[in-house]
């Protein structure tokens, strides 16, 4: 499950990922892993009211060329989960190494054949299911209640066997800027 919070809406437009979390699950949507960091975007971090990212917060913190292998080195091989993937995609299409998304799937498309009637927002989604979701607009607090809402669509029914079939036969991840190691012949 990723989630990005970003300085605008479009990244072809100058807008920057500004924090990103990775909550990483086994094949029964169970955590295995979690990991996210603030991004300083090289700009101002934009609605400061919706995701409470400063530009002070954000200073010190990695550009996204230093925390690029650490992202793709999670992603790949793997399905990539999001709520309205599509924002969270455009935004991670914009990177270099791209090429790591090989499977996504959107929990938000999903929504309404597990929890019909209503808006399809994570925090209604969530509400809906009886999923908490304290925090919103932090990465790391949207990429768990993400992942909480793929488990409730796992127990009631949704399968992502073929995606995780298909993510397991992307390429294998090489570290950006390292040489490719070859065995030792003896």
């Amino acid at each position: 499950m990723v989630d990005v919070e970003t300085t605008g809406f479009s990244p072809s437009r100058g807008d920057r990922i500004c924090e990103i979390a990775l909550v990483s699950l086994d094949a029964r949507g169970e955590t295995v892993d979690e990991w996210h960091s603030l991004v300083n975007p090289r700009r101002g971090t934009g609605a400061v009211h919706v995701h409470g990212i400063t530009n002070a917060m954000v200073q010190d913190a990695p550009v996204i060329e230093e925390v690029l292998d650490e992202i793709w080195r999670r992603v790949a091989g793997r399905v990539l989960v999001a709520h309205n993937a599509s924002f969270d995609l455009r935004f991670l299409r914009s990177l270099p190494g791209s090429e790591w998304v090989t499977e996504t799937l959107c929990t938000q498309r999903l929504a309404p054949a597990f929890i019909p009637d209503g808006r399809w927002t994570l925090a209604a989604c969530c509400e809906r299911a009886g999923i908490p979701l304290l925090g919103a607009h932090a990465a790391l607090a949207d990429a768990r209640a993400g992942a909480e809402l793929l488990r409730f669509y796992l127990r009631t029914g949704v399968s992502w066997e073929e995606e995780l079939g298909r993510a397991a036969q992307a390429p294998e991840w090489r570290p950006s800027g390292l040489p490719q190691r070859h065995p030792r012949r003896r």
